[in-house]
């Protein structure tokens, strides 16, 4: 039997858009005939100064010891993946925790580097997965160079296959696909209330959650009737307004609910991959209200399946919301057009495209 193993940088408790997609290609995989081992690695961060090195490793000891004795470190609570998924805790990223495989991929820059020093496989059965260029939790200058590691790289967006043919590196483009089962529409564009708008909450600030909720008091100072749902992993922030309805970590029927009740979908992020939440809401027949960066412009093309603003640019963003609340006509060509483009992202057509790249290294 072919083996996968996917190298995460982090534990899977929690919902993470970056791991969804790994795990949706494992299950694929898993029905596919494969084996899929996706290891947990307490400590997968390189670190050179022996000092903090062993201050990190000590730290870290003790998280690896909560998670080894509840066994919560998987997402048994948000996601399910085939009984032919192995989920594997370890300490430390190194060739003795990684058990016998086919394949191996990084998931993340700070995985890369134990990937690279994988020596049990020669370099074609290696792999980068690429989903963001991600300078935010390390330096920018170690994550290029992560990037002229000799793995195939694959990439999710067109923004980041840019960036892999500036270093002079090749990188085989695969977008994400979304189930169409779990996300369609269950109230028709045009009966949708027109003062409804949804927004994922999150902590981190690359998501700008701050400039999405000044849009979107703008827009409840001119229309008093105006509502706000919001969803997250995070409870509810004590200073959120309460006019904003907040679901934390809502069930795939209330989520759907969620897209399928507003109008509109405000993303607000000044940094994204291939953002999951935009194509979601599309699919349940959304007009999407986004900034322009490339986690975005994949499906989010302006005028056409979007309205996009600058990002930080809040009042734009506002002004973008009002348009469609003003402009039946504007809000149902959006909302089509991002529903019809949509239709192509499956996770078929994505799983293929992996599917092939392993088939041809294994003939």
């Amino acid at each position: 039997m072919k083996i996968i193993t996917f190298i995460m940088p982090r534990t899977g408790e929690d919902p993470i858009g970056g791991f969804k997609v790994v795990y949706e290609y494992a299950n694929r995989l898993a029905i596919d005939g494969y084996k899929v081992n996706i290891i947990y690695g307490i400590t997968s961060r390189p670190v050179s100064n022996i000092i903090i090195r062993y201050g990190y490793y000590f730290c870290r000891f003790f998280r690896w010891v909560k998670y080894k004795f509840f066994k919560n470190y998987g997402p048994q609570r948000w996601f399910q993946t085939h009984k032919n998924v192995n989920h594997i805790l370890t300490y430390r990223l190194n060739s003795r925790s990684i058990p016998h495989t086919t394949f191996i991929f990084a998931t993340s820059w700070s995985t890369a580097y134990w990937v690279d020093r994988y020596n049990k496989l020669p370099a074609t059965h290696k792999f980068y997965f690429i989903q963001s260029f991600e300078d935010w939790h390390g330096d920018k200058e170690a994550v290029i160079e992560t990037w002229k590691m000799p793995l195939n790289k694959i990439v999710i967006a067109p923004w980041l296959k840019e960036i892999a043919n500036e270093l002079g590196e090749s990188a085989t483009l695969i977008e994400n696909g979304f189930d169409h089962n779990k996300f369609h529409l269950t109230i028709p564009i045009e009966k949708k209330n027109k003062y409804s708008v949804t927004m994922l909450w999150h902590d981190h600030p690359l998501k700008a959650c701050n400039i999405g909720l000044k849009a979107l008091e703008l827009v409840k100072e001119k229309y008093p009737q105006f509502k706000a749902v919001f969803f997250g992993v995070p409870k509810r922030p004590q200073t959120l307004p309460k006019w904003i309805e907040y679901y934390q970590t809502p069930s795939p029927e209330q989520h759907l609910n969620i897209y399928n009740s507003s109008a509109i979908f405000l993303g607000p992020s000044s940094k994204e991959g291939f953002c999951l939440t935009p194509p979601e809401a599309m699919l349940c027949g959304c007009a999407i209200v986004c900034t322009n960066i490339g986690g975005y412009t994949v499906v989010a093309k302006d005028k056409q399946t979007a309205l996009l603003a600058e990002v930080g640019d809040y009042k734009q963003l506002a002004n973008n919301i009002i348009s469609l609340i003003e402009n039946d006509e504007l809000r149902f060509r959006i909302a089509n057009n991002g529903l019809n483009l949509i239709q192509e992202y499956t996770w078929e057509n994505a799983y293929k495209k992996l599917s092939s790249i392993l088939k041809k290294i294994e003939d």
